[in-house]
């Protein structure tokens, strides 16, 4: 028990490095999550532009025109000369100049013809889509017309129809309810990577150097009761850090984490809050449990080798935990990645850490995802053996010396 408390107690030496890399991954957490939030939960729009439109025509199809254009995009109201639009166009203050021609309605009306002047500038090609846009628009106001509407009802049939964010957001409510609580279980390794390094790493070499070392080896308890009491204080710790951590990633996704919820652009986090505690979410635990286990192991490993355990352990908390989230899809999404750059990354356990997670959320069991599980184990067991055999081979070589 004393080896127990000893090793807080050096904890405790650290413990302002420790809170500080905690408050970075909580952070981290906290940050990307608005931003997640942010972008996902609102609903699909269109793109408005700044344009300006000219009437001429004061028949009933020329006035929905007009007012399906202020509708979707930012009308200037004020009434502009031939070369102040050029000006405007010029210097981009508006992207088209519409102009709905005298008799416009009628010949509509008459042949389907589509004599409305659109100009832009051809470098743009936002003009184009403003006129695909009014194709679209005069296409569709025809054939409710043809079936026996008015003009005004044919125009709000119109707009209903060409309205595609509500289906958007329909589509992004069913696959990404549960979106915020993967991207937050997605940036957890580098919180638990720096973490633990900041706080276990010095621990573990401080009993493996100098006086400490020397007393343990002297002493009545047996060196397997030793590394019991030094496991079970890591193994504490970095069930607190663990514990903490997806309390965060879980509490933000699912409250700060709303996801779509109806055509009029309201969101709502029920969707986010019915993920906790589910198959999904004991399957991200579980993921994260693995790889907690793994930094352990090899964090072990580090201590281990004199070459590394002579090193500070910020140096480490920096180079691996920037380095492996990196490479290992932590922060970076793995479908953005370059072939060359996930061929490296396979060797580390953060990209296999990453896919489980892309997987759990995409709806997989523990049968899609025990493979990824085996691979970080497989990794930190290697981690393990090759500080044990590194300890052994240096116990040997003092012992001859």
């Amino acid at each position: 028990m004393s080896l127990y408390k000893a090793f807080f107690k050096i904890i405790k030496k650290n413990l302002f490095s420790v809170l500080l890399y905690l408050g970075i991954a909580v952070g981290v957490v906290m940050l990307l999550n608005g931003i997640y939030a942010d972008n996902e939960s609102k609903k699909a729009k269109l793109d408005k532009y700044n344009i300006y439109v000219e009437n001429q025509d004061d028949s009933e199809y020329a006035t929905a025109v007009a007012e399906y254009l202020k509708k979707a995009h930012n009308v200037k109201d004020k009434e502009l000369t031939e070369d102040q639009v050029k000006d405007l166009l010029y210097y981009e203050q508006i992207v088209a100049y519409i102009r709905i021609p005298k008799g416009f309605g009628e010949t509509f009306a008459a042949t389907g013809e589509n004599k409305i002047v659109n100009m832009y500038d051809d470098s743009m090609p936002v003009g184009i889509y403003i006129s695909l846009q009014l194709d679209n628009y005069l296409n569709a106001l025809r054939g409710y017309v043809e079936q026996g509407l008015s003009v005004s009802e044919a125009s709000a049939k119109t707009e209903e129809s060409l309205d595609i964010t509500k289906y958007v957001s329909i589509e992004a409510e069913e696959k990404q309810a549960n979106g915020t609580l993967k991207g937050n279980f997605n940036y957890l390794p580098y919180g638990i990577l720096t973490v633990l390094i900041m706080g276990v790493f010095p621990a573990v070499v401080a009993f493996n150097k100098g006086e400490k070392k020397n007393r343990l080896q002297v002493s009545s308890m047996s060196s397997g009761k030793r590394s019991g009491w030094i496991l079970a204080a890591a193994a504490t710790f970095s069930l607190v850090v663990l514990v903490i951590l997806v309390t965060v990633a879980s509490v933000m996704g699912g409250s700060g984490g709303s996801v779509p919820g109806n055509v009029d652009g309201e969101v709502t986090s029920t969707a986010a809050k019915s993920i906790l505690f589910t198959e999904t979410w004991w399957l991200a635990v579980a993921n994260a449990a693995v790889f907690t286990l793994v930094v352990a192991m090899m964090i072990s490993m580090l201590a281990n080798v004199p070459f590394f355990a002579n090193a500070p352990a910020a140096a480490f908390s920096n180079i691996i935990g920037l380095g492996f989230c990196f490479l290992g899809g932590t922060f970076v999404p793995l479908s953005i990645l370059g072939d060359g750059v996930k061929k490296v990354g396979q060797f580390l356990p953060n990209y296999w850490y990453s896919t489980a997670v892309t997987r759990i959320f995409d709806g997989g069991t523990f049968a899609d995802v025990w493979d990824c599980f085996a691979i970080q184990l497989g990794f930190g067991l290697a981690c393990l053996f090759i500080g044990l055999a590194v300890a052994r081979v240096t116990a040997d070589q003092k012992q001859l010396a």
